[in-house]
């Protein structure tokens, strides 16, 4: 009896024969559908995004704009559409299977690795911070690229050595070696590629990047399931190195400092981000600029009350709060939805966050579990930050809320991210119990087992 193979469902062939003259045996794939939770939570974000930012921009846009109100809504509008085709596009039509490749993880490490290092010495200035790449009427931040470039990287790295384990390319002698080697390649080698990015971004200085950035590489780590010895010992080579690096350059920054004492070099360097936290720390003995923006959000905030004052009948958009429409939209949201608006948009990133959390969860290999679970951790903890600046819950960072704040590039890189997310949940997820059942169900007809 011969049985056609049926292909799996990361897109190649199946692992088991074409026919098996003993005994065959069907292979069964689930059926290729994105998760429709997830693209109802985006689009639902999104669209209570655009609204929100229409309101929250139009004195703005108009203000600048020669009496355009639509300006920020149109432009955005646009970006966020060619995101969403793209998103859908690389859920539907391209596996998740297909990123798995070295040259794509080689070629995005070096590429984000000239991004960061060519705009610390060419960037364009915007806003007082050098942190921008123009081209043409589009502003690309490196840093926001390489929080996205960090995933593919460290999903493909994972996902390559652990081909190079199951191929019985890496071996030992002893323990000794094992407990070494397994640190030096899971996590020294890894930990060391992203260290490079997380210098180059608080060298900008970008310290909100920074923190972003590493806590996304972080969650990486986690998905892509190391065992306990590895990070042991990674931790601890990773450590060493790092101190010597640390002194090394240590030494070099201070032969270069002139007139200044190390301190007065790193306050000067730094000094946005000490500003912000002693604000944060002592806001009743900051000066009345330094605290005025997270003053009028919380104003904005508590003139909501429950149900909000109406959308579109904000005041503190109309020039008392700045970056109304960018990083302190929550509190516009909060100013005209209420708390129930509030609570919403909190609402929704907790959704998001639980439903890549078991997409991620349910990844059959490292590559695709990465995947999911860096993406999600990316753009909920983005929210997280800036929900608790807006609320003085955490010191002023300058981070946008996804998919509501201004800032086109940031959003298209956004919505490529959940593409990722809804890749992974159409090509990359384990089978059920229910269709495991039904498979082995099927190879006992193919068998002659069945009654």
């Amino acid at each position: 009896m011969q049985t056609r193979s049926i292909q799996t469902y990361q897109g190649g062939p199946a692992a088991g024969s074409v026919q098996d003259r003993e005994a065959p045996y069907l292979q069964l794939r689930p059926p290729l559908r994105i998760h429709g939770g997830l693209l109802v939570v985006t689009f639902v974000m999104v669209c209570f995004g655009l609204v929100m930012l229409f309101s929250a921009s139009m004195s703005d846009s108009f203000n600048a704009n020669s009496g355009n109100s639509m300006y920020y809504i149109l432009k955005q509008g646009s970006i966020t559409l060619i995101g969403l085709i793209l998103a859908l596009i690389m859920a539907v039509l391209i596996p998740v299977s297909f990123y798995d490749r070295p040259i794509i993880t080689f070629a995005t490490y070096l590429l984000t690795t000239g991004l960061l290092v060519y705009v610390k010495f060419f960037g364009s200035i915007v806003n007082g911070a050098k942190r921008w790449i123009l081209i043409g009427p589009l502003s690309i931040q490196p840093s926001e690229f390489a929080k996205l470039a960090a995933v593919i990287c460290l999903a493909g790295y994972f996902s390559r050595l652990r081909s190079r384990r199951q191929r019985g390319e890496i071996r030992y002698r002893s323990p000794v070696q094992r407990f070494l080697g397994d640190g030096w390649r899971d996590i020294l080698i890894p930990g060391l590629m992203m260290a490079v990015w997380l210098g180059l971004v608080i060298w900008q200085p970008h310290v909100s990047g920074f923190v972003i950035l590493s806590v996304v590489i972080f969650a990486s780590f986690l998905a892509a399931g190391l065992p306990l010895r590895s990070w042991l010992s990674g931790i601890l080579q990773l450590t060493m190195i790092l101190v010597l690096v640390g002194a090394l350059a240590f030494g070099v920054f201070a032969a270069t400092l002139k007139d200044q004492t190390m301190q007065e070099a790193l306050e000067s360097n730094f000094s946005h981000a000490f500003k912000r936290i002693e604000t944060f720390r002592n806001p009743e003995e900051a000066s009345s600029d330094d605290s005025y923006q997270v003053n009028q959000s919380l104003i904005a905030i508590g003139s909501g009350g429950l149900t909000g004052v109406g959308l579109g009948n904000g005041r503190q958009k109309y020039n008392y709060l700045p970056e109304a429409h960018n990083d302190y939209i929550f509190a516009i949201i909060g100013e005209e939805l209420g708390f129930i608006g509030t609570v919403s948009v909190i609402v929704l990133f907790l959704l998001f966050h639980l439903i890549g959390t078991r997409i991620a969860w349910r990844a059959i290999n490292p590559h695709a579990a990465i995947l999911a679970a860096g993406y999600t951790v990316l753009i909920t903890t983005q929210a997280l930050l800036n929900i608790g600046v807006a609320t003085r819950s955490l010191p002023a960072t300058g981070i946008s809320l996804p998919f509501f704040s201004y800032g086109g590039t940031s959003n298209l890189f956004f919505m490529l991210a959940i593409g990722f997310i809804l890749g992974v949940s159409r090509t990359g997820q384990m089978l059920t119990g229910r269709q495991r059942n039904l498979m082995g169900e099927i190879n006992k007809i193919a068998r002659g087992e069945s009654r």
